[in-house]
């Protein structure tokens, strides 16, 4: 019964996506969840080769996972909000080959994958209005100063381009300015053909599924509308962080043939769970509740399809290490009382990390029920020590109390309780309490094996490059940032070499003492300069290649994961018949298929490919 309803799940979620892959804006009655797979500065934490190797649990759990803007940005981390390249997907988080790699399992697993698009503002190459050339399929891709909003830095950047020679647009920018960047008139031709070859590219060429339009409020809604009706995502989401009524008429301002063709955050949903936290009063969270900003759009019939709900996203939680307005109490209520209602949640990453077990089963509830962003709920009860929703599905109804006192509020007849925590309850329809049996208990596997005692180990660092160098330097720093296990800067000349799958390799070795550790390297040549990207949280085994590419003045490396897989079978000294099997998400794993798998023998651990 166990895995026959889990295979249910997961086909319930592969027909929602396949069923939605011709929607445009956002889908009705769609049952999905997403997953922010970022937050501020998670440039380990997000890189394109770890989200991948944990698609098969994300994949269990959540429908979209939006990641960060994908786009070359320059030399130096970036979150990709001050975009430079749109056609150079080379960036903080990893190479283009990793992405597209990412995408593409994601895919395989019924995942779709949601870009980050900031298309409002620009940066620059090297002056006010230069911009870089790009080409694409043969075609050259560029803006020009003339295609800068001449009201652009409150008049600015038209004072810096007289005095220089250059001419900006005759327009003046069609929504809110903004100074970090060159705000870019969408009404000129050549900005409309460079972001839509973009689109294109991100849907049809790297395999995206939607967007996500970051800052919406800089330029009118019509052309998000032209955008998506040239383009057609299958999802689309728009940042409008705005009062209700500004929301609103963004959503209508993207209808194309009377409908729209977004959705948008649901910002009053967040502040107003914020308000019911911060204030200790759960009689905030009732649709009769008074805000200045107005009410959620999940309390609107009329909204609430294109309501994506959350209570904690990267920029109120942190940006560029300065902390914003974050929810420090009361994290799962909040999300509890999101996975209950309609709309389309969105769960913050650092939230997923801190408390997998209890989102899951949270998400688990919300799929067995059959809610979706349409459906319908009812108050059941609302003070200040909790509040109670009911909400009805497709196979049954929730009854979700959040608050400092959920026992306060009296199991109704027909319900039995699934959840229970400090600060909320779930009930579900009794009609699906067995089978929430099944789903308890796979959850609680999931747990017991990832908290599997840690063991141990080594791990080894192989490098080769396709650049000719004569030298490899290791330059090493670990996760107590101890930045002297090979000196300092460019750090060790490594001359040991060892043949692996066909090719001569450069390699050093690393204990791995405790749970938690790992080592970060950059390769370098000479007395430091070429150098490549940084290449973090090395844990086991690895195979990386430098590239001829380069991302700014650094070059870029790659994993080679079939020589990390194929390679481990040749140590001397590994008992495979001792051997656990761990997914690379860090399930332990009884009976391995095909796949590429983790395995531990006493204090070794490797990296090993079933075919």
């Amino acid at each position: 019964m166990k895995k026959t309803f889990f295979i249910f799940l997961l086909i319930l979620q592969s027909t929602c996506f396949i069923s939605c892959s011709k929607a445009q804006g956002w889908p009705e009655q769609y049952g999905g969840v997403v997953l922010q797979g970022f937050y501020w500065d998670s440039f380990s934490a997000s890189k394109w080769t770890k989200l991948k190797s944990q698609a098969d649990e994300l994949a269990e759990y959540f429908n979209l996972v939006w990641i960060p803007q994908s786009g070359y940005c320059g030399d130096g981390n970036s979150m990709g909000y001050m975009p430079l390249y749109y056609f150079n997907q080379n960036s903080s988080f990893g190479t283009e080959n990793e992405l597209r790699s990412m995408i593409a399992t994601f895919k395989e697993k019924g995942l779709g994958t949601i870009a980050d698009v900031v298309v409002n503002h620009r940066a620059n190459v090297s002056n006010w209005v230069d911009f870089p050339k790009e080409t694409y399929k043969g075609e050259t891709y560029q803006m020009v100063s003339t295609d800068i909003c001449k009201d652009d830095d409150g008049g600015a950047c038209l004072k810096w381009a007289t005095a220089n020679g250059y001419q900006l647009s005759a327009n003046n920018d069609s929504g809110e300015g903004w100074s970090g960047g060159r705000d870019i008139d969408h009404k000129s031709e050549n900005v409309n053909t460079c972001v839509k070859a973009y689109l294109d590219f991100l849907l049809n060429d790297l395999g995206y599924a939607g967007f996500r339009y970051d800052m919406v409020k800089g330029y009118s809604s019509s052309f998000t509308a032209d955008y998506n009706n040239t383009a057609k995502p299958q999802f689309s989401v728009g940042e409008c962080w705005d009062g209700t009524t500004t929301i609103k008429n963004w959503i209508n301002g993207t209808k194309v043939d009377g409908k729209p063709t977004s959705a948008a955050f649901d910002f009053q949903f967040r502040y107003r769970v914020r308000d019911a936290v911060n204030a200790k009063n759960w009689t905030k969270l009732t649709a009769s509740s008074e805000q200045a900003a107005g009410k959620p759009l999940v309390f609107d019939q009329n909204f609430k399809r294109y309501a994506v709900t959350f209570v904690e996203n990267h920029d109120t939680e942190r940006r560029n290490g300065s902390e914003q307005d974050p929810l420090k109490a009361d994290t799962l209520a909040a999300n509890a009382f999101m996975m209950a209602m309609p709309g389309t949640p969105c769960v913050f990453f650092k939230h997923w990390i801190a408390a997998k077990g209890d989102i899951k089963r949270m998400i688990a509830a919300r799929k067995l029920v059959g809610i979706h962003n349409q459906s319908e709920y009812e108050q059941k009860a609302s003070n200040t020590q909790y509040y109670a929703v009911q909400t009805t599905g497709t196979q049954g109804q929730l009854i979700c109390v959040v608050g400092s006192n959920p026992k306060g509020f009296a199991k109704p007849d027909g319900f039995t309780q699934i959840i229970e925590r400090n600060d909320f309850i779930y009930y579900v329809s009794d009609n699906l309490a067995s089978q929430w049996t099944e789903i308890e208990n796979r959850i609680a596997e999931e747990q017991k094996a990832q908290e599997e005692v840690f063991t141990p180990h080594t791990a080894t660092i192989y490098v080769r490059d396709e650049l000719g160098w004569t030298r490899m330097n290791y330059y090493i720093w670990d996760s107590n940032n101890n930045s002297q296990l090979n000196g300092g800067w460019p750090g060790k000349q490594i001359t040991d070499k060892k043949t692996v799958n066909g090719y001569e390799w450069y390699y050093q070795t690393f204990n791995i003492d405790e749970a938690g550790y790992y080592v970060n390297v950059v390769f370098s040549t000479n007395s430091g300069s070429p150098q490549t990207v940084d290449v973090t949280e090395i844990k086991d085994d690895k195979f990386y290649v430098i590239k001829r590419d380069m991302n700014g003045s650094k070059y870029l490396v790659e994993e080679d994961t079939e020589t990390s897989a194929i390679s481990m079978v040749e140590d001397d000294g590994f008992n495979m018949d001792n051997a656990a099997y761990y997914s690379l998400d860090g399930r332990k794993v009884n009976r391995p298929v095909k796949g590429i798998y983790i395995i531990r023998s006493g204090n070794k651990a490797k990296t090993i490919l079933i075919k």
